[in-house]
């Protein structure tokens, strides 16, 4: 007889993370996409001593992000905690006390009250205790700086009198940031007193102590906490993990190892390149399902199974998917079901590109060796909300974990884009959803998390939906948070006068600069709140905090030099004041040609208008987006949502015109039809002209005027299609021709470009459709028109009861007009705003019209399209509907005054001082050198004969090993223990000193053994194309496995002008 493998409930959580200060809070920042990040602050590192650009700079980093908590303060009054304790503790563990306090009041426990005392044990994960302790061990290494500083002044002469003043001065100074050690130090110092200061705060007597498992402790401590409930060891169990630890030691120690993001972090993602540090504390409390539904206890999820594993000799800072496997295999047998089974996982997912890529293959192999033919599990990591916040990571994972399969919801991804290989290979394991979904129907509330940590730890824990009830839909609060997600932010400001702006820019940089990402998004809303209808008018579109601060001290320069009006979407800058009129805008809407996707982009994700219109219009994803059938109702649906969420925000045109296929759109807008019409007729055209048009037929792009261009046409079958611009111009015709004809351009040195398109529109070649079409508009009912559409079939305005199924019809065949009618629109104009996917159009009407033009970009991943309409229109005067980007946007207060306080680390209290600038040594000042282990009599060779020779000084020497202690067939990682990053470094500098170019990839050179790396090198130098001379093989300063950067021009045509297809 079998028994059912005994569950954990889930009874109390609670956390403290950066932006997150509950479970609650945690939740809405993984479906908002609020990202903590900001800029490390000065309290913890300060920047100018430690960071550097460049990752080889001796002591210091190159990553400037991190998520770091602000605004905690530990309540030590409430919890009875005397002063001189307080201080001489690391601040761990009273973050630790702090949130497992919460999490016995969320499981009904306040204060510890009604406990089972000596069946309650207390299992914390952590690291190092914290980075507070270890600033204040500095006050006891007084006598090193004390000797090491008078040894300096002695032999600059200084006389003991003056010397002895001096030294007893800088004793005060120096120790005063550090609390003295008391009775208190040494406990305050420890990690396992975390565990045990909670015991002894609730009188707990069950046990508790502290894991230490690097960034797998805080699922490890979970794990332990379960096999003490399983084997009755406990009653009820506190785990959870806490991380403080963003200082030189951590960050510089990870910065070289590379593992800290060089740009962005992205998390699974074909561009991930390490992590953003980050902090906080987490904590479930934890009992025996059994025993939770007979208490009553309210379960969030129950755990049910759990497992861990090392990598053996796999590596010690390299993750081993074989490590990582055996894990699951354990967590799964225990809970009795498969990997299979699960539709979704928390990852470990720290952005690494070694990480990650591990990371993936294991969950892959592992669950198609489960079940092959499972649907993909949907993947995601927390880190992308808030950072690698190492021995916490675990449980803010689990924490993650427990609230998915709580409301039965799977969230999307943050900081993802463009997905790893490993995710969009045939028939993939996994996915990483960008959007929030309802459980997959049929499938069961499961969800397992994963934590990989240095050392070669790894766990994982499998969590289950608590209760039977089933959820179908999303709840229209989960779908406000989805939609508040934003990838940049507009901030607007008013003001009475210019000094007032002035005020009011400086105010905003400063303020900027220290925001996190998250709240850049409270920023925006806070200053649209606050406008006041005052008479000037300035504006910044930013896509972070620190591009927020430079755009507003640009624009505070502007004003400073006298500037009261500027529009220059590129660089994201706007002013103006509130003129007698509104301004005149015009929209200009796309042809085929434009854009290439076909779900609506960020424009889609951000509004409920537009996802309703692709919702009930849908178009096909995937397939040939180019394909006239597709393209066409594709690029008009996405201009339709530009004019949807433009109406909704108030900004109306005097005048529009559309390129070809665009000219439908401008007739809709014009009053022809209606939105249902317009969508038809765009679907009809583009099967029409897909079906009835002769094919083998194309058109180019010709970067010339009309008269330039006709010459080059003379005796061929080729037409001009379209009169796009005074500098491009636009031919149709069989494709053996047209390319006939670009090449005689080229001769003339005319740049030429075959455009991407099925026919040749605007040609003979269609006038089987435009019959065809002709037939199709007879039973169309079309409406007079009632606002100014200028036709780009005449190049002039229309009437308003010009004849529109005619009009459509020689539209087929005739050529486009865009010249002419953009400077009759322009003229009615003071900002031209193009209305669609792409930006195709707004090059072409800046070569012919004065006005200002910007694209929306209607399909694009980015709403800096739509933010910069808004602003132009808005600086310029128009009266636009703010209120309307903000509408149902999850954002929260943040007043412009705020008074930011993070933890301060005591060593970042000294004093700036007027002191000389430093920059960053080129090279490490050597330690005291590690004796000679070589035999004595032994010489090492000063020159090698052959590559493996050069690998095997190399390696000795990184090793600090003689040569006699390794072989050819010596493994690096598993004899030497080196890590894989020292490995590429060896490679490198073999690379380097044999003369050809280093290997592109590098993490898999660590399980090769010396005589397999040389073969490696030696493929290399016979596959590689000859070196130029002249090049230097090493940059002064840098690390010898850093190739010098080099330049190769080649000579190439000039770049062709774009081109819309018809």
């Amino acid at each position: 007889m079998t028994t059912e493998p005994e569950r954990i409930a889930v009874v109390g959580i609670a956390c403290r993370y950066p932006d997150a200060d509950s479970p609650e809070e945690l939740w809405q920042n993984v479906l908002a996409g609020r990202r903590a990040f900001r800029r490390l602050p000065d309290e913890r590192m300060r920047r100018e001593d430690y960071y550097s650009p460049d990752p080889a700079a001796p002591d210091r980093h190159y990553a400037q992000k991190a998520a770091v908590l602000e605004g905690f303060e530990f309540d030590r009054v409430k919890h009875r905690i005397a002063g001189s304790t307080f201080r001489s503790t690391d601040m761990t563990h009273w973050l630790a006390l702090d949130t497992v306090g919460r999490a016995l009041a969320d499981a009904g426990y306040p204060e510890g009250k009604g406990l089972p005392s000596a069946g309650t044990g207390v299992v914390i994960g952590n690291s190092l205790t914290g980075e507070f302790s270890r600033a204040n061990l500095m006050r006891l290494r007084w006598p090193y700086v004390r000797r090491t500083v008078g040894a300096a002044l002695r032999e600059q002469g200084w006389e003991d009198e003056q010397l002895a003043a001096f030294l007893g001065s800088l004793e005060d100074r120096y120790k005063s940031p550090f609390p003295p050690i008391d009775e208190d130090s040494l406990a305050g110092g420890l990690a396992n007193t975390i565990a045990g200061r909670i015991c002894n705060h609730f009188d707990l007597g069950g046990g508790g102590f502290t894991v230490d498992g690097a960034c797998s402790s805080s699922l490890l401590s979970v794990a332990t906490a379960c096999d003490g409930l399983g084997a009755g060891h406990l009653d009820v169990a506190i785990a959870g993990g806490v991380d403080l630890s963003i200082d030189p030691f951590e960050v510089i120690g990870f910065a070289k190892t590379g593992a800290l993001a060089t740009s962005e972090m992205r998390v699974y993602d074909r561009g991930s390149n390490g992590f953003w540090p980050g902090e906080g504390c987490g904590a479930v409390v934890l009992m025996r399902d059994a025993d939770a539904r007979a208490q009553g206890r309210f379960r969030y999820a129950t755990i049910a199974g759990w497992g861990y594993s090392s990598d053996g000799r796999g590596g010690i800072t390299r993750p081993e998917a074989a490590g990582h496997r055996l894990a699951l295999e354990r967590a799964y047998h225990r809970a009795g079901f498969g990997l299979e089974t699960v539709p979704y996982l928390e990852g470990h997912g720290t952005g690494t590109a070694v990480g990650d890529s591990t990371e993936l293959r294991a969950f892959s192999e592992a669950r198609r060796a489960a079940d092959p033919e499972a649907p993909p599990a949907a993947l995601t990591s927390v880190k992308g909300n808030l950072g690698h916040t190492k021995a916490a990571a675990g449980i803010a994972g689990l924490l993650k974990a427990v609230l998915t399969v709580r409301h039965q919801i799977i969230p999307p991804a943050t900081g993802h884009y463009d997905p790893h290989p490993e995710l969009t290979g045939e028939r993939p394991a996994l996915r990483v959803p960008t959007e929030a979904e309802p459980w997959p129907e049929g499938a069961s509330v499961r969800a397992g998390v994963s934590s990989m940590g240095f050392g070669g730890i790894n766990a994982h824990v499998v969590v289950e939906h608590a209760d039977g009830v089933r959820r179908t839909a999303l709840p229209r609060s989960v779908v406000r948070l989805v939609r508040s997600r934003q990838d940049c932010e507009l901030l607007l400001v008013d003001a009475d006068d210019t000094d007032a702006l002035r005020e009011r820019l400086a105010g905003l940089a400063a303020l900027a600069g220290r925001l996190s990402y998250a709240e850049l998004g409270d920023l925006a809303a806070t200053l649209q709140a606050e406008l006041a209808g005052r008479p000037l008018h300035a504006a910044v579109v930013a896509s972070s905090p620190e591009q927020a601060e430079e755009r507003l001290l640009g624009l505070l320069h502007r004003v400073d030099g006298g500037a009261d009006s500027l529009l220059e979407p590129a660089a994201g800058l706007f002013l103006g004041g509130r003129s007698a009129r509104e301004p005149r805008i015009g929209f200009l809407f796309p042809g085929q040609g434009a854009g290439r996707r076909a779900d609506g982009g960020a424009l889609r994700r951000r509004f409920a208008e537009v996802d309703d219109l692709y919702r009930e219009h849908r178009l096909p994803a995937d397939g040939d987006q180019v394909a006239t059938e597709v393209a066409q109702p594709r690029i008009v649906t996405a201009s339709v949502a530009g004019l949807r969420v433009l109406d909704a925000l108030g900004i109306e045109a005097t005048a529009a015109a559309g390129h070809s296929l665009g000219e439908l759109t401008a007739l809709h807008w014009g009053g022809a039809m209606d939105e249902a019409g317009l969508l038809r007729l765009a679907a009809t055209r583009g099967r029409v002209m897909a079906r009835a048009s002769d094919g083998g037929g194309t058109m180019a792009g010709i970067a010339a005027g009309p008269d330039d261009v006709a010459p080059l046409l003379a005796g061929e079958p080729v037409v001009i299609a379209g009169y796009n611009s005074p500098q491009q111009t636009v031919v149709s015709g069989p494709a053996a021709v047209v390319e006939r004809v670009c090449a005689r351009a080229t001769e003339r040195g005319i740049t030429a470009q075959r455009i991407n398109v099925s026919h040749a529109f605007h040609s003979p070649a269609v006038a089987p459709a435009a019959r065809a079409f002709a037939e199709e508009l007879a039973d169309e009912e079309f409406q007079p028109l009632t606002r100014q559409v200028v036709s780009t079939v005449t190049g002039g305005p229309l009437a308003e009861d010009a004849d529109t199924a005619e009009l459509l019809t020689r539209q087929v065949l005739a050529p486009v007009r865009f010249a002419e009618a953009v400077t009759e629109v322009a003229r009615r104009s003071d900002l031209l705003l193009e209305v669609g996917p792409g930006r195709i159009l707004s090059g072409l009407a800046a070569q012919t019209a004065d006005d200002p033009v910007l694209a929306l970009d209607t399909d694009g991943t980015s709403l800096a399209g739509l933010l910069n309409a808004v602003a132009a229109a808005w600086t310029l005067g128009a009266r636009v509907r703010l209120d309307e980007l903000f509408r149902d946007r999850f954002t929260r207060p943040l007043p412009l005054d705020k008074e930011f306080r993070f933890l301060a680390n005591p060593c970042e209290s000294a004093p700036d001082g007027e002191l000389p600038a430093q920059e960053a040594r080129a090279t490490a000042v050597a330690a005291t050198p590690v004796p000679d282990a070589s035999p004595a009599g032994e010489r090492e060779p000063e020159q090698d004969a052959d590559t493996l020779g050069v690998l095997l000084r190399l390696s000795a020497a990184r090793a600090e090993l003689p040569l006699s202690a390794l072989t050819p067939e010596t493994n690096p990682l598993d004899e030497l223990h080196l890590s894989s990053i020292t490995v590429g470094q060896i490679m490198n500098e073999a690379a380097r000193e044999l003369g050809i170019d280093a290997p592109a990839t590098t993490s898999a050179f660590a399980t090769s053994t010396l005589r397999e790396l040389a073969g490696l090198l030696d493929e290399l130098s016979d596959t590689e194309l000859p070196r130029e001379t002249g090049r230097p093989d090493a940059v002064a300063g840098v690390a010898p496995w850093v190739r010098a950067f080099a330049v190769d021009l080649v000579e190439a045509g000039p770049p062709a002008a774009p081109s819309p297809a018809e």
